[in-house]
């Protein structure tokens, strides 16, 4: 339908292209200007769609958190892409359009004023019990016109096993803006390791996102401290997301310090360990990665888990658990994997990562027994995952060419 467009008619709008009964109407539910991972998704695809010769229009839903706002939650764009964001119209009462998109929680399975109703959602679990507006689910999945949109194989499990159509349920990866994931100079980040007490000759691992259970953030921690003991120059950071959960970093360590590894977090490993609480514009988060030797994601259950992605467009190596949802976008090119078990408990799904096999990894980052191309990492991520390709896909999905 898009190529049918003819785009160099200006009007006035959200896009400099002429509306058109050929075009297709899209309304996009979802959350903007906040840095919960759904938004930012929704907020990247707006910016790309809002490129292309369709009628685009955004209606805000209501936050999760009613806590969430955009000064403590700011989604970390440039003052352009938020404008950009800004100027997208909003729909007109009663509205009819071709595709309805909800990007937000939870799930909203529900008719609209459209042809066709596309729900993004993870399944972290692999169940998504719980996670939906009240409905009739034994017969909302039955449905030809609601079609589902998740980032993963591993999530996709979750809604087959609540009866949605294989035909219906469509596996779109996120994506990455290779714009404001890069690999800095050297010497910057020489600089930048100096300004918060870190040393050219550290070596540091980190990891980023909510401290909920299912990161895995409490093997890292033990990893990391038993290996500290025979790689003195070791350093970890934690970049926590405590602005929209509220669940700092230093929890985990007062919890741990209340279990059989009380002994090995001491004083003298406390110290090495970096806690970042604080939301932080994207460009900082760049740095971050940056100055990062190991990215490190031990996680139990993720429906995507996009931050390894985005350390790997800058030139970092990663580590994450095998047999999950990075497994989609997992190459030996960008880092290593470690070796789990797959846990069924209660109709959820989730993996055990092997402690042995994380410290295994880690220990063969330090000794740098196989070297990472940045060059070629960065080239991976941005020929595979830009968001302009997942756009493009997106907008095929909708117009039923995928």
């Amino acid at each position: 339908m898009v190529e049918r467009l003819v785009a160099n008619e200006k009007v006035e709008g959200s896009t400099p292209f002429a509306r058109s009964k050929l075009m297709i109407k899209i309304c996009i539910e979802g959350w903007r200007k906040i840095n919960h991972s759904y938004a930012l998704v929704n907020q990247r695809q707006l910016i790309e769609l809002n490129k292309y010769p369709i009628d685009l229009s955004h209606k805000d839903l209501e936050y999760y958190n009613r806590n969430w706002n955009e000064k403590l939650n700011f989604n970390g764009f440039t003052k352009e892409e938020n404008l950009i964001l800004e100027n997208i119209r909003s729909p007109e009462d009663q509205e009819f359009f071709d595709v309805m998109y909800r990007i937000s929680f939870p799930f909203n399975f529900e008719k609209s004023n459209s042809k066709k109703i596309f729900v993004f959602g993870t399944s972290e679990y692999q169940n998504i019990d719980g996670l939906y507006l009240n409905c009739d689910i034994q017969n909302i999945n039955k449905n030809d016109n609601l079609k589902i949109i998740t980032p993963s194989n591993w999530s996709k499990k979750g809604f087959l096993k609540s009866g949605f159509k294989p035909t219906n349920i469509f596996v779109l990866p996120n994506g990455v803006e290779t714009k404001s994931f890069y690999k800095i100079d050297d010497n910057q980040k020489i600089q930048i390791r100096k300004k918060i007490n870190l040393k050219e000759s550290d070596f540091i691992l980190s990891s980023i996102g909510a401290m909920t259970k299912n990161k895995g953030i409490e093997q890292l921690i033990i990893a990391f401290s038993i290996l500290k003991k025979k790689y003195n120059n070791l350093k970890l950071i934690l970049k926590d997301q405590s602005n929209l959960y509220n669940l700092k970093s230093n929890k985990i360590l007062i919890d741990l310090k209340k279990t059989k590894y009380s002994k090995i977090l001491n004083d003298d490993i406390l110290k090495d360990i970096i806690l970042i609480s604080q939301n932080l514009p994207i460009n900082m988060l760049n740095e971050l990665y940056n100055i990062t030797d190991c990215y490190v994601s031990p996680y139990l259950a993720e429906g995507f888990n996009l931050t390894p992605l985005e350390a790997a467009a800058t030139g970092t190596p990663i580590i994450v658990t095998k047999g999950g949802s990075t497994d989609d976008y997992y190459d030996d090119s960008i880092g290593l994997q470690i070796e789990s078990k797959t846990v069924n408990e209660n109709n959820n799904t989730f993996l055990k990562p092997s402690l042995e096999s994380l410290i295994d990894c880690i220990s063969n980052m330090i000794l740098k027994k196989k070297t990472y191309n940045p060059q070629s990492m960065a080239q991976y991520v941005n020929n595979n995952y830009n968001w302009k390709l997942i756009t493009q896909k997106l907008l095929k999905t909708f117009e039923g060419k995928i």
